[in-house]
Protein backbone atom coordinates (compact mmCIF):
# COMPACT_ATOMS: atom_id res chain seq x y z
CA UNK A 1 0.00 0.00 0.00
CA UNK A 2 2.14 3.17 -0.95
CA UNK A 3 0.79 6.70 0.63
CA UNK A 4 -0.85 8.40 -1.55
CA UNK A 5 -1.50 12.06 -1.53
CA UNK A 6 -4.93 14.11 -1.73
CA UNK A 7 -5.89 14.09 -5.17
CA UNK A 8 -6.81 17.74 -6.96
CA UNK A 9 -10.12 16.04 -8.59
CA UNK A 10 -11.11 14.62 -5.49
CA UNK A 11 -10.70 17.87 -3.56
CA UNK A 12 -11.81 20.53 -6.07
CA UNK A 13 -15.16 18.54 -6.90
CA UNK A 14 -15.41 17.69 -3.11
CA UNK A 15 -15.42 21.71 -2.60
CA UNK A 16 -17.46 22.54 -5.69
CA UNK A 17 -20.10 20.31 -4.52
CA UNK A 18 -20.39 21.31 -0.79
CA UNK A 19 -20.57 25.12 -2.25
CA UNK A 20 -23.15 24.03 -4.21
CA UNK A 21 -25.52 21.96 -1.32
CA UNK A 22 -24.44 24.74 1.10
CA UNK A 23 -26.02 27.68 -1.13
CA UNK A 24 -28.78 25.60 -1.76
CA UNK A 25 -29.53 25.32 1.64
CA UNK A 26 -29.23 28.84 2.48
CA UNK A 27 -31.39 29.96 -0.65
CA UNK A 28 -34.08 27.16 0.85
CA UNK A 29 -33.97 28.11 3.97
CA UNK A 30 -34.09 32.39 3.54
CA UNK A 31 -35.46 32.84 0.14
CA UNK A 32 -39.57 32.91 -0.69
CA UNK A 33 -39.27 32.11 -3.83
CA UNK A 34 -39.21 27.69 -4.35
CA UNK A 35 -36.99 26.89 -7.55
CA UNK A 36 -36.97 23.33 -8.96
CA UNK A 37 -34.14 24.41 -10.89
CA UNK A 38 -31.96 25.16 -8.18
CA UNK A 39 -32.95 21.89 -6.91
CA UNK A 40 -32.20 20.06 -10.50
CA UNK A 41 -28.87 21.73 -10.35
CA UNK A 42 -27.76 20.93 -7.19
CA UNK A 43 -29.05 17.32 -7.48
CA UNK A 44 -27.11 17.19 -10.68
CA UNK A 45 -23.95 18.36 -9.45
CA UNK A 46 -23.91 15.91 -6.98
CA UNK A 47 -24.74 13.05 -8.93
CA UNK A 48 -21.84 14.13 -11.42
CA UNK A 49 -19.61 14.34 -8.47
CA UNK A 50 -20.27 10.62 -6.81
CA UNK A 51 -20.17 9.08 -9.68
CA UNK A 52 -16.60 10.69 -10.26
CA UNK A 53 -15.47 9.21 -6.40
CA UNK A 54 -16.93 6.27 -7.53
CA UNK A 55 -14.74 5.84 -10.38
CA UNK A 56 -11.76 6.98 -8.38
CA UNK A 57 -12.94 4.61 -5.31
CA UNK A 58 -12.90 1.90 -7.74
CA UNK A 59 -9.89 2.14 -9.60
CA UNK A 60 -7.74 3.04 -6.66
CA UNK A 61 -6.07 0.48 -4.30
CA UNK A 62 -6.65 0.87 -0.36
CA UNK A 63 -10.49 1.29 -1.48
CA UNK A 64 -11.92 0.02 1.80
CA UNK A 65 -9.87 2.72 3.75
CA UNK A 66 -11.23 5.73 1.71
CA UNK A 67 -15.09 4.17 1.58
CA UNK A 68 -15.39 3.41 5.08
CA UNK A 69 -14.07 6.90 5.56
CA UNK A 70 -16.18 8.52 3.71
CA UNK A 71 -19.28 6.19 4.88
CA UNK A 72 -18.57 7.03 8.37
CA UNK A 73 -18.44 10.54 8.00
CA UNK A 74 -21.50 11.06 5.86
CA UNK A 75 -23.49 9.12 9.14
CA UNK A 76 -22.22 10.62 11.62
CA UNK A 77 -22.93 13.80 10.59
CA UNK A 78 -26.44 12.96 9.64
CA UNK A 79 -26.90 11.68 13.28
CA UNK A 80 -25.47 14.74 14.35
CA UNK A 81 -27.31 16.87 11.94
CA UNK A 82 -30.74 14.60 13.67
CA UNK A 83 -29.44 14.88 17.35
CA UNK A 84 -29.65 19.12 16.87
CA UNK A 85 -32.82 18.87 14.87
CA UNK A 86 -34.19 16.60 18.18
CA UNK A 87 -32.78 18.70 20.35
CA UNK A 88 -34.22 21.62 18.96
CA UNK A 89 -37.15 20.73 18.19
CA UNK A 90 -37.85 21.05 14.31
CA UNK A 91 -36.96 22.35 11.28
CA UNK A 92 -37.65 25.67 9.92
CA UNK A 93 -41.22 26.62 11.57
CA UNK A 94 -39.13 26.40 15.38
CA UNK A 95 -37.63 29.46 16.55
CA UNK A 96 -34.65 27.97 18.02
CA UNK A 97 -33.66 26.02 14.95
CA UNK A 98 -30.95 27.95 13.20
CA UNK A 99 -29.60 26.40 10.18
CA UNK A 100 -26.09 27.35 10.53
CA UNK A 101 -25.62 25.79 14.23
CA UNK A 102 -27.35 22.69 12.09
CA UNK A 103 -24.56 22.87 9.45
CA UNK A 104 -22.17 23.10 12.17
CA UNK A 105 -23.07 20.07 13.61
CA UNK A 106 -23.14 17.91 10.36
CA UNK A 107 -19.62 19.01 9.64
CA UNK A 108 -18.26 18.87 13.10
CA UNK A 109 -17.80 15.05 12.74
CA UNK A 110 -15.60 15.14 9.52
CA UNK A 111 -13.65 17.65 11.12
CA UNK A 112 -12.95 15.70 14.30
CA UNK A 113 -12.65 12.30 12.46
CA UNK A 114 -9.27 14.48 10.41
CA UNK A 115 -8.03 15.57 13.39
CA UNK A 116 -8.27 12.37 14.73
CA UNK A 117 -6.55 11.00 12.24
CA UNK A 118 -3.72 13.45 11.81
CA UNK A 119 -2.59 12.67 15.30
CA UNK A 120 -2.85 9.25 14.99
CA UNK A 121 -0.66 9.48 11.55
CA UNK A 122 1.88 11.62 13.57
CA UNK A 123 1.91 9.44 16.52
CA UNK A 124 2.57 6.17 13.77
CA UNK A 125 5.54 8.34 12.16
CA UNK A 126 6.87 9.21 15.27
CA UNK A 127 6.99 6.00 16.43
CA UNK A 128 7.97 4.95 13.11
CA UNK A 129 11.12 6.95 12.90
CA UNK A 130 12.16 5.42 16.47
CA UNK A 131 12.53 1.53 15.05
CA UNK A 132 13.83 0.72 12.38
CA UNK A 133 10.86 -1.29 10.40
CA UNK A 134 9.44 1.71 7.81
CA UNK A 135 5.19 0.57 7.43
CA UNK A 136 2.89 2.18 5.01
CA UNK A 137 -0.21 3.21 6.89
CA UNK A 138 -3.34 3.75 5.44
CA UNK A 139 -3.93 7.68 7.60
CA UNK A 140 -3.69 9.27 3.84
CA UNK A 141 -6.04 7.09 2.20
CA UNK A 142 -8.73 8.03 5.24
CA UNK A 143 -7.83 11.76 4.45
CA UNK A 144 -9.15 11.01 1.22
CA UNK A 145 -12.35 9.82 1.99
CA UNK A 146 -12.84 12.45 4.60
CA UNK A 147 -12.57 15.08 2.20
CA UNK A 148 -14.68 13.57 0.04
CA UNK A 149 -17.21 13.30 2.45
CA UNK A 150 -17.63 16.85 2.91
CA UNK A 151 -20.84 17.28 -0.16
CA UNK A 152 -22.36 14.74 2.11
CA UNK A 153 -22.18 15.81 5.13
CA UNK A 154 -23.05 19.57 4.08
CA UNK A 155 -26.43 18.16 2.93
CA UNK A 156 -27.23 16.23 6.09
CA UNK A 157 -29.87 14.74 6.49
CA UNK A 158 -30.15 13.68 3.09
CA UNK A 159 -26.20 12.44 2.86
CA UNK A 160 -27.51 9.23 4.33
CA UNK A 161 -30.16 8.61 1.96
CA UNK A 162 -27.39 9.80 -0.93
CA UNK A 163 -24.71 7.56 0.65
CA UNK A 164 -26.90 4.43 0.95
CA UNK A 165 -27.21 3.96 -3.09
CA UNK A 166 -23.79 5.65 -3.87
CA UNK A 167 -22.72 2.47 -2.23
CA UNK A 168 -24.41 0.49 -3.66
CA UNK A 169 -23.35 1.27 -6.67
CA UNK A 170 -19.94 1.84 -5.91
CA UNK A 171 -19.81 -2.18 -4.53
CA UNK A 172 -21.73 -3.11 -8.31
CA UNK A 173 -19.03 -1.12 -9.93
CA UNK A 174 -16.31 -3.18 -7.86
CA UNK A 175 -17.62 -6.27 -8.16
CA UNK A 176 -17.94 -6.02 -11.80
CA UNK A 177 -14.34 -4.68 -12.42
CA UNK A 178 -12.63 -7.72 -10.23
CA UNK A 179 -12.39 -11.01 -11.18
CA UNK A 180 -15.25 -13.44 -11.04
CA UNK A 181 -15.78 -14.11 -6.59
CA UNK A 182 -14.79 -17.07 -4.71
CA UNK A 183 -18.37 -17.31 -3.99
CA UNK A 184 -19.53 -18.01 -7.54
CA UNK A 185 -16.42 -20.18 -8.13
CA UNK A 186 -17.68 -23.57 -7.59
CA UNK A 187 -14.53 -25.66 -4.96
Amino acid sequence: MSVKRLPIGVILGAVFASITVLYWWLNFAFSDSESETDETIVLSILVIYLLYLIKYFVANEGRRYTVSAFSISATLSSFAWGYYDSQVGGWFWNDDWILEDALMASIRPPIILMLMNEVTGMIIRVFNETTSVRQNHPTSMIRIGLVASLPLCVAAPLGVFILIPTLAIFFIFYWASTDTPSILIGH
